[in-house]
C-alpha cells in the first residue's frame, strides 16, 4: 500500500484549468491519496470523486485529509476540483469536459 500526494496547480491562462502533478495517478486497492494546492497558495479547494464507490470518501476539502482506495479500479476514473477564495467564494471549477485529473488502476 502506497501513499500518494498530488500537487494541484491552478493555471488561469490561456484557459483556466487544474493540472495535477501526476495524471492519471496509478493506484491499487489500499493505497491512500491526499491533495495539496501548489498554486495559488492560501486558497481553499474541494476535490470530488466522480465514482465515489471506489474510495473511502467522496470529497476532500483540505491537504491534511487522505482518501483510501477501497475497491480496486478496473478503469480510469476522474475527480473534479473547485477553487475558493479566502471568503469561500467559488473562483473556478473543473467540468465534465475538463476534469481536475484522473486515477487509473495499477502501479
Amino acid at each position: 500500500m502506497a501513499h500518494h500526494t498530488l500537487a494541484l496547480d491552478y493555471q488561469e491562462t490561456p484557459t483556466p484549468k487544474f493540472t495535477p502533478s501526476v495524471d492519471p495517478l496509478p493506484v491499487e486497492k489500499g493505497d491512500t491519496i491526499s491533495f495539496k494546492l501548489a498554486n495559488p497558495a492560501n486558497r481553499g479547494f474541494k476535490i470530488t470523486m466522480t465514482e465515489p464507490q471506489f474510495f473511502s470518501q467522496k470529497e476532500i476539502n483540505d491537504s491534511s485529509t487522505s482518501i483510501t482506495v477501497v475497491i480496486a479500479l478496473k478503469n480510469l476514473t476522474t475527480y473534479h476540483c473547485q477553487l475558493f477564495d479566502s471568503t469561500g467564494k467559488l473562483l473556478f471549477q473543473s467540468s465534465e469536459q475538463q476534469p481536475g485529473g484522473g486515477i487509473r488502476p495499477g502501479h
